[in-house]
């Protein structure tokens, strides 16, 4: 999962109040649960030391109606200065609230984990009704593409007439779908979406794949399901899309789980372990940090006040230069630190992968000072 929507937060002075709730209103009758909802989470930050204030700047985010319809999450971070994040989460998350010296910010994560940025196209004749959507940074767009081309529909008579008619209704849906294409090569370029879902016309699909560029046309996958035509099933397309994206999903772990056994077994550009992990990302080394659901990492980590500052025990933290290191769950700390170095993070199930103490790391760079280790630090490496 890439970080971007976590960036900005690295800029910023702890300590954190994070807060990952239910938003969920399925009843209007029922709607000041969401407000029960919060009055406990205000009154476990004050527990926890949260100052009024803080409390405070979250409040009217935290209470503020999706405007959606089904199950929906909400992650807020906020610190002295106020609100730093405000996130919609795709589905009910597991309930966590902090106060410390970094967000807590997996249980977010996890909601979010399944979310690809992807376009979906509906193409026909006349041109495209295209949906955006950027995976977990949340936002989402619709654009409505249309060709200038009018002659669109076929002669019924015959002879050169005809033939002349036909072949400038072909025209006309040719240029129809590179007008569609030319846009779809600019929101590539863009938005960096991971695929690009092309339904309706096969005629249409056709011709906008052959005015495609290279980035474009490497992300389109065709779908026999959906398009703009009166009576379509918007079910069967939603079924249709997220097969496509759990697809997508699959074979982009299966990717990282081989890439990662590859350079742990050549004890190059990978490593596992909960101590070794944790050098890589003081030197912003890790790539891409791996964690495995399932495994308990209960143990403490001390981190200061600094980006990466992070270390195993107290010493190893004041090592990184952290005047005044606490601990804090391993799992938060490990998750600020791929924050805070530009690192992706990628959960799996251990039926995938199960590097020792359930943290692995892939790495931008490797020498002869990179530690590269299969020994567990805590029971249960390879185990169930």
């Amino acid at each position: 999962m890439n970080l971007d929507l976590f960036h900005d937060l690295a800029e910023e002075n702890g300590p954190f109040a994070s807060v990952t709730f239910d938003v969920t209103r399925t009843d209007p009758a029922n709607a000041d649960h969401v407000e029960s909802r919060w009055r406990a989470v205000a009154d476990q930050l004050r527990t926890e030391g949260a100052p009024d204030e803080v409390v405070a700047s979250l409040e009217e985010a935290a209470l503020e109606p999706t405007g959606r319809g089904g199950e929906w999450g909400r992650l807020l971070v906020a610190n002295a200065e106020g609100l730093l994040l405000r996130h919609e989460l795709p589905r009910r998350p597991e309930q966590d609230v902090t106060w410390g010296p970094v967000p807590s910010l997996l249980p977010a994560m996890r909601a979010l984990a399944g979310a690809v940025p992807h376009v979906v196209v509906r193409v026909d004749h006349t041109g495209a009704d295209i949906e955006v959507s950027t995976g977990a940074a949340g936002s989402e767009e619709e654009l409505e593409v249309q060709g200038d081309h009018d002659v669109l529909h076929r002669f019924k008579g015959g002879g050169w007439s005809q033939r002349r008619f036909e072949l400038r209704v072909q025209d006309s849906w040719e240029q129809n779908a590179a007008t569609v294409a030319h846009r779809l090569d600019r929101l590539v370029r863009s938005d960096r979406p991971e695929a690009v879902v092309v339904m309706g016309d096969e005629r249409a699909k056709a011709f906008l794949e052959q005015h495609a560029g290279e980035e474009l046309k490497s992300l389109i996958v065709r779908s026999d399901v959906g398009g703009r035509a009166e009576g379509t099933d918007e079910e069967k397309e939603r079924q249709a899309v997220e097969e496509i994206l759990a697809a997508i999903r699959a074979q982009k772990e299966a990717d990282l789980v081989a890439r990662f056994e590859e350079q742990t077994g050549r004890a190059e550009a990978a490593t596992e372990g909960l101590e070794p992990v944790v050098e890589v990302l003081q030197r912003a080394q890790a790539e891409e940090l791996i964690l495995v659901e399932g495994r308990e990492h209960d143990q403490q980590l001390w981190v200061g006040e600094g980006r990466l500052q992070i270390g195993t025990s107290r010493e190893d933290a004041e090592m990184t230069g952290a005047e005044h290191p606490v601990q804090v769950p391993a799992d938060a700390a490990l998750v600020w630190a791929a924050v805070c170095s530009r690192a992706a993070v990628t959960l799996v199930d251990r039926a995938q992968l199960n590097p020792a103490d359930g943290v692995g790391a892939v790495l931008r760079w490797s020498d002869e000072s990179t530690p590269h280790s299969r020994v567990p630090s805590m029971p249960g490496h390879g185990g169930t």
